[in-house]
């Protein structure tokens, strides 16, 4: 990634402008003389305003009857482009939503030979601007290294407001700029990681790309700083890289990356004759343990983008789709670490290494889409050579055809009920099912899974076979690891055996047995697979209440826990309806399964995200100072000014899921905060041994105006001004620096960044101070020891 699109911080000693290539305009315009004679529609017109540069705007409303696609849209060019080309609009809005509904703006760069279309698109949103004032908005296109002459398109085109949202919406346009690179000086294109994790016993590996657009031979020097923890930076590598003229060369760095765990950063400098002509970073993390840092991002809602999400699910995808999908989530999700196939098996427990090739996905249903064992076994090929770690789900019960073959050759491995039967069986759907060859088959008679049923995993019989079909999935199939949901190798009071005997009369013997089926299953899976990791659903407080030993048996060792509950706190009759109680959840049990070894996943609201923007910005906030790793990724919105989730907690990683993290749960006269407003932080403190010492860790979160999905419009609080934050002692000792981190923008109406910079720490006798001059949604304040 180009540095210049990264923002940086004070710690690898580089400013905000990185990038040494010059950049200048082309154009510059105000919106109502870019205007051609007849182009405004849909609503359009030229207004008067004093606080425009020129005394006028363009005025861009919502119009419902708008009978284009686009609302407004203007031209101009041909301009020569080169390198990243980026349009600056400056905008005001007329009662826009704070983070939902505002206009599409694409920006459009086409060239006529050959044909070609670039382009990129944001969302401009109410909280994007700061109110009653004109605010510029940036959209950057890479136009390659060569200079080419393009003509610009820039269309406005509107998202329909809520259906009880009746205010009239607008957006003033005042100005436009295009500016592009004009430099033949080579230039950095990527930085990329070979992984986004290494062991302690790798070296450290990228990829860098380069370029030189100019028509003479260039010799320059890389160097490579490799950026750990709060403060810690190594220069790592310098190699010297020839490029004849308009040659592009990706070069391999190699470099010791210390054995310090969790996030990094190498950051590439382009020097030559000394000077920084480009530079460029990628991130990666350091760790042995497969998941523990597993992070990654949504989808971006300040743009369009497709669903990529599905090639892993039930439905057939080419290799080459599948390649696209994990070039997509290494760019947008840099600590996304795992891809996991979800219900592509026959029958998934009883067949998770299918002999049919093809065979019929999604758990042996009646609308299956067929696959193929070898392309399976290529994406998850695939993934591994990306440094991605491909999981199967595995619903534990027995499914379909190869779970009722099963069940005939051993009833005696299954649970049966009080009246000897088991869970589930339907004969005449086995009927048609047996003529699922036959020409005549009709799929829409054959309406439900014929055969469902649990087995007794108190038997070493029963626990020896789920080893074997775990280490095929493994050995044949080439998956890393699982995910159990539905039943995960326990037993419950009232199940009963082939006998009818009552298996574990009380819950504290089924604990006692289901914890015992989990350790020596992992025991016969680690013999064959050393690194095979395991995840379980029903990881919840209210899930496990009368399973201590199973729950502490299932955290050991990295077990990846699925708290699949919280999807349900919406509801308002839940007690973790309201924020706060939603934050103290899931910090504490974030918490306690990280104690217990485990790796916390809490699911989002409603599965897949809350009903509305706010609802999905603050369940991604809380879920991640809890130390949780996300269930379809944290909430993005790149045209917002709350920033990128994952990238904050891939290169930050230690104080989120640092094994040495502790959440103080009674802060008492440890942390003092003092605002002019509310500012949520009592239940988001913790404590965190590093290397160079201990540190305190204090969230600071802009209080939502309301509790969960009571917000429809997505209103969001006015920023929080001039924060004080006070620390007492740890061990004896008074914090010796300070530093403030954040992923949002520093203050409303700029972009969001990633940022960490040192606060000015005031003293007085044992206690420190620290001001934070703005909170908009959340920053987080580290003090040093």
């Amino acid at each position: 990634m180009k540095l210049n699109r990264l923002i940086w911080g004070f710690i690898c000693g580089i400013g905000l402008t990185a990038s040494a290539a010059d950049s200048g305009s082309v154009w510059k315009e105000e919106a109502e003389k870019a205007v051609k004679p007849g182009a405004l529609k849909n609503s359009c017109t030229v207004v008067d305003d004093p606080k425009a540069a020129g005394g006028k705007a363009v005025r861009i409303p919502y119009d419902k009857n708008a009978k284009d696609w686009s609302h407004f849209a203007i031209g101009a060019g041909p301009f020569k482009m080169q390198g990243e080309t980026v349009l600056t609009l400056n905008l005001k809005g007329e009662n826009l939503l704070d983070l939902s509904n505002g206009p599409k703006v694409f920006f459009y760069l086409h060239r006529k030979n050959p044909q070609q279309r670039l382009g990129d698109t944001t969302i401009i949103q109410g909280f994007r601007l700061v109110p009653d004032t004109y605010t510029p908005v940036k959209i950057v296109v890479d136009t390659g290294t060569i200079p080419t002459d393009m003509t610009a398109e820039i269309v406005f085109r509107w998202d329909n407001p809520p259906e009880k949202y009746d205010k009239p919406i607008a957006v003033l346009l005042d100005s436009i700029e295009i500016a592009t690179t004009k430099s033949d000086a080579p230039t950095i294109l990527s930085v990329e990681p070979a992984k986004p994790r290494f062991s302690t016993k790798d070296k450290a590996v990228a990829s860098i790309t380069i370029a030189n657009p100019s028509a003479a031979d260039a010799t320059c020097d890389l160097t490579g700083t490799d950026c750990s923890g709060i403060s810690d930076k190594n220069e790592v590598f310098k190699q010297q890289v020839n490029l004849k003229p308009g040659e592009t060369k990706t070069v391999k760095a190699e470099w010791n990356h210390g054995k310090k765990l969790y996030g990094h950063e190498i950051t590439v400098d382009l020097k030559r004759d000394g000077k920084t002509l480009d530079s460029g970073s990628g991130l990666f993390t350091v760790f042995d343990q497969p998941l523990w840092l597993s992070t990654a991002n949504s989808y971006d809602n300040g743009k369009e983008v497709r669903d990529m999400h599905s090639i892993f699910y039930v439905v057939p995808a080419t290799f080459q789709e599948s390649k696209r999908t994990v070039d997509f989530w290494r760019r947008s999700s840099p600590g996304m670490e795992y891809q996991e196939f979800f219900s592509w098996s026959p029958g998934d427990i009883s067949d998770l290494a299918p002999s049919e090739d093809p065979f019929p996905g999604g758990e042996g249903g009646p609308n299956v889409w067929y696959r193929s064992k070898a392309l399976v076994q290529k994406q998850t090929e695939m993934l591994r050579d990306a440094g991605i770690w491909p999981i199967s789900y595995v619903n534990g019960t027995c499914w379909a055809d190869s779970g009722y073959k099963l069940f005939a050759r051993h009833p005696e491995w299954f649970i049966y009920d009080s009246n000897g039967e088991v869970s589930h069986y339907e004969m005449d759907s086995r009927e048609t099912y047996r003529h699922i060859n036959d020409l005549s088959f009709d799929p829409k008679k054959y309406n439900m899974i014929f055969f469902q049923a649990c087995l007794n995993h108190s038997l070493p019989k029963v626990q020896e076979y789920i080893a074997s079909q775990y280490v095929k999935c493994a050995r044949e199939m080439g998956f890393r690891g699982v995910r159990m949901d539905v039943r995960y190798l326990e037993v419950h009071p009232g199940e009963r055996d082939f006998t009818g005997r009552e298996i574990a009369p009380t819950n504290e013997e089924a604990d006692r047995i289901s914890a015992a089926a989990v350790k020596r299953i992992k025991e016969l899976v680690h013999k064959e697979v050393p690194d095979f990791t395991f995840g379980y659903n029903y990881a919840s407080p209210e899930e496990v209440r009368d399973m201590p030993l199973t729950m502490k048996e299932r955290c050991a060792g990295a077990g990846w826990m699925l708290d699949e509950v919280v999807c349900g706190y919406q509801d308002p009759n839940s007690p973790y309806h309201k924020w706060d109680a939603f934050a103290k959840r899931m910090t504490s049990w974030g918490d306690h399964v990280k104690k217990l070894g485990g790796i916390y996943q809490p699911f989002d609201l409603r599965r897949n995200g809350g009903k509305f923007a706010v609802d999905r910005l603050y369940s991604s906030i809380f879920r991640l100072i809890g130390g949780g790793r996300p269930n379809g990724g944290w909430y993005l919105n790149s045209s917002l000014p709350f920033g990128d989730m994952g990238r904050l907690s891939t290169r930050y990683g230690e104080l989120f899921y640092g094994l040495s993290r502790e959440w103080v749960s009674e802060p008492g006269s440890l942390v003092d905060v003092k605002s002019s407003a509310p500012v949520m932080w009592k239940d988001m403190v913790f404590t965190n041994k590093t290397e160079k010492g201990k540190q305190l860790i204090v969230n600071l979160v802009n209080p939502p105006k309301t509790a969960i999905e009571e917000n429809p419009n997505s209103e969001m609080p006015a920023p929080v001004p001039n924060i004080n934050v006070t620390a007492g002692q740890l061990d004896g000792k008074s914090p010796a620096v300070a530093y403030l981190l954040y992923a949002e923008a520093t203050a409303r109406g700029q972009e969001a960044m990633l940022t960490l910079k040192p606060l000015e720490l005031k003293k007085s006798g044992n206690v420190a101070s620290v001001v934070v001059p703005e909170l908009i949604a959340w920053k987080i304040v580290v003090f040093q020891y």
